[in-house]
């Protein structure tokens, strides 16, 4: 009796051996799995950062080293990244608007009451929050104050000339013509001068005027004010040839 009830004990033992060694198995595999999956995915979050990167921001050789140094670095970066960022924005906004209140809102960028009004029915803080301290990033941590004016504007132009509208190539009407791109080049020209200008303005005249100012919310309007004038002048262009 003794012997069967140690036989039936052991065979208890070795079942339950079998299945806490099956479930440790399973959970191994499944934690090898999960970090092997977690891994990649994460590689390929980054790798995709990267690329994003890779194709938003070039490394510049102009041959001058303090345009160079600034334009290699990861807070011009920010710096056009923020600035595109409330630019895009505020034209999300704006197109909402009629001509009376677009006429209103251009009219008084001088009223800075108006203007922080403005600012928060457009619900733009977080974005001039991250604009000021791009702003100051660019300022303080790379050699950008080192730079003369001219320089400052031949490291925004060569960025918008490069990056900003070869992105956003629009197809060409049948008006303009298969062989004519006067128009187009026209317009092109008009808006890499409207983003050279406006970054430069923010980086040189919203120093120091803290994230909410109407400095930057300024210098956008009129920005966006000049894209206008340049679609305008485009339209008139390829309806009178």
């Amino acid at each position: 009796m003794k012997s069967k009830n140690k036989k039936r004990s052991s065979i208890y033992v070795i079942t339950l051996f079998g299945i806490l060694l099956t479930t440790f198995l399973i959970y191994s595999c499944s934690t090898d799995e999960y970090k092997y999956n977690y891994a990649n995915e994460t590689a390929t979050e980054i790798n995709s950062i990267a690329q994003t990167r890779s194709l938003f921001f070039q490394t510049w050789n102009t041959g001058n080293i303090l345009i160079d140094s600034v334009a290699n670095s990861d807070e011009f970066y920010e710096f056009k990244r923020c600035s595109e960022q409330l630019a895009d924005k505020f034209s999300a906004y704006t197109s909402k608007l009629n001509d009376e209140e677009y006429d209103k809102l251009m009219e008084d960028l001088n009223n800075d009451e108006y203007v922080e009004d403005f600012i928060k029915k457009a619900n733009l803080e977080e974005e001039l929050r991250q604009m000021d301290e791009a702003n100051k990033g660019l300022r303080e941590r790379t050699v950008f104050l080192r730079l003369s004016e001219e320089e400052r504007l031949s490291l925004f132009s060569l960025y918008a000339k490069s990056h900003e509208f070869t992105k956003r190539k629009i197809l060409k009407t049948r008006k303009e013509g298969n062989g004519n791109s006067k128009c187009e080049e026209l317009r092109q020209a008009a808006y890499k001068q409207a983003q050279t200008e406006y970054e430069n303005a923010i980086a040189t005249n919203c120093k120091g005027t803290g994230p909410l100012s109407p400095c930057c919310l300024k210098e956008t309007a009129i920005y966006k004010a000049n894209i206008r004038i340049a679609n305008k002048d485009y339209e008139n262009c390829i309806n009178n040839p």
